[in-house]
């Protein structure tokens, strides 16, 4: 029996690959997988467009109705104290004598008490709002602590007072003006020194704020951009898949979602950029100027009590001269170095170059003035704002006569530093006060203005998105559904 041959081996060049297993997706699995992620990313996208809303509308409200409001009261609450102190001053010079209608104790007293109501207020709610910790809790406890020794001292000056009828009025007595310079003392540097660093905190506390959320409202466009694109990517590649595989030319259903989508994303890029406008027009071109202006009223207060003070206590006549003219710099600096006999001479140049110039208006001074003359915006703010000025030189050149008439008339000193009349001191403080309202107003107004035409751009939001992505899954369900009905 004849052996079998071995069978050859194959040639080593020869391998064996292992076979690929190809898996693909049946249609209908693919249309499925298509409408969940179309669904999916429109979930993404309405709760980004949701979220970034919410947040740059809460902004709207913290800033317009609570933190920017704080920054207003607490400045009011500086005017308050040094209207409080001013008038307490008044009550002394004038003693017991009608020097005019409201030129007596009874409506300086009336007053002092209205400023001390409107400090106890203010103080109260700044205690709410600065909580039981923390540096603004401090600081308003000091200024709560500080304000109460400092009405029971007034009391004690209101009362020594009314035991020297006969008294001329600007002649106080000597101990009573020691009295007074220790009250005054205690308010200016203790409850004013303690309000004005709540007044400090809460106006770095804004800008904080303001930062933040001007940079939450630009980040907000982009983030419903990333994911308006993200979900029109989606659509289309559904769309494109059903045109290749099922040999449509469109699916209407896919469309109008795309279109709804795409309109979404436009309108909330659109609505968040012009909310940061919003909120930047708000706090740089109306707040920063309120701000400015309203600590520039609760000054202006404080240096007027300067020339009462100089009355009533003659032996300190030099310190309130500085102060006068330290505040007097606060306001509108016209560069180091000057003195109260050279101030009004370089307000004077300042001013000849701000109105000879009317093309460019250049601000040569600083202070509050300065900050506000840089940041004219508004209808009718420059004329306001050049009134302001115009007032304010003529109330310090008051305050030049005013010094004169101490040095040579006293009796005639007081009655034109307390006379309502235009031609006087305080008729030219009444309107050069005016006239900085004036200012105040039309920033405020137009920051309400801002405030509430930002709220209302937000107001559809963050519903919009949430409808709409109810809308676009119906579409994509409506879209998918007769294409599916096709394989069964």
């Amino acid at each position: 029996m004849t052996a079998l041959a071995p069978s050859p081996a194959p040639p080593e060049s020869v391998s064996r690959r292992p076979s690929r297993v190809r898996l693909r997706w049946s249609t209908p699995t693919t249309i499925k997988a298509c409408a969940a992620a179309v669904i999916l990313v429109s979930v993404v996208f309405a709760a980004v467009a949701a979220a970034t809303s919410s947040q740059v509308r809460s902004g709207f409200d913290a800033i317009g109705h609570t933190e920017a409001p704080q920054v207003v009261a607490t400045n009011d609450l500086v005017y308050s104290l040094n209207d409080m102190d001013a008038n307490l001053a008044n009550i002394l010079m004038v003693g017991d004598k009608q020097l005019g209608p409201g030129i007596d104790r009874a409506s300086f007293t009336k007053l002092y008490e209205q400023d001390r109501a409107a400090a106890d207020h203010d103080l109260q709610l700044a205690a709410i709002h600065a909580g039981d910790t923390g540096d603004a809790a401090r600081q308003v406890g000091q200024a709560l602590d500080a304000l109460g020794s400092y009405e029971a001292l007034a009391a004690q000056v209101q009362y020594s007072d009314s035991g020297h009828a006969d008294r001329a009025a600007g002649q106080v007595p000597t101990d009573e003006a020691a009295l007074y310079a220790k009250a005054t003392d205690l308010m200016r540097q203790t409850v004013l020194p303690a309000a004005k660093a709540v007044a400090a905190s809460n106006g770095q506390a804004l800008e904080s704020s303001y930062e933040n959320r001007h940079g939450t409202a630009q980040a907000a466009q982009w983030w419903i951009i990333g994911a308006g694109v993200v979900a029109l990517a989606a659509l289309g590649g559904t769309q494109l898949f059903l045109t290749r595989r099922t040999h449509r030319l469109i699916n209407p259903a896919l469309a109008a979602a795309t279109v709804l989508t795409l309109g979404l994303t436009v309108w909330g890029a659109v609505s968040m950029s012009a909310a940061a406008e919003h909120l930047r027009g708000a706090k740089k071109d109306a707040f920063d100027s309120v701000a400015a202006l309203t600590a520039a009223k609760a000054l202006s207060t404080d240096a007027n009590a300067d020339e009462s003070r100089i009355i009533v206590d003659p032996s300190r006549a030099a310190q309130y001269q500085d102060s006068y003219l330290a505040k007097s710099q606060q306001l509108m600096d016209v560069g180091s170095g000057a003195t109260l006999q050279s101030y009004d001479t370089a307000v004077k140049s300042s001013l000849d170059a701000y109105f000879g110039d009317p093309a460019k208006h250049p601000v040569l001074f600083g202070g509050y003035f300065g900050t506000e003359l840089k940041n004219i915006t508004f209808a009718g703010e420059r004329a306001a704002a050049e009134q302001m000025l115009r007032t304010y030189q003529t109330y310090e050149l008051d305050d030049r006569k005013l010094r004169q008439k101490i040095a040579t008339d006293l009796p005639e000193a007081i009655r034109f530093d307390t006379s309502p009349a235009s031609s006087d001191s305080d008729g030219a403080f009444v309107a050069y006060s005016g006239a900085l309202q004036s200012v105040i107003d039309i920033n405020q107004k137009a920051f309400d203005s801002s405030i509430a035409e930002g709220l209302s751009g937000m107001s559809p939001w963050p519903w919009v998105p949430l409808g709409g992505m109810v809308l676009v899954v119906v579409l994509v369900v409506a879209g998918a559904r007769p294409r599916l009905a096709e394989y069964r």
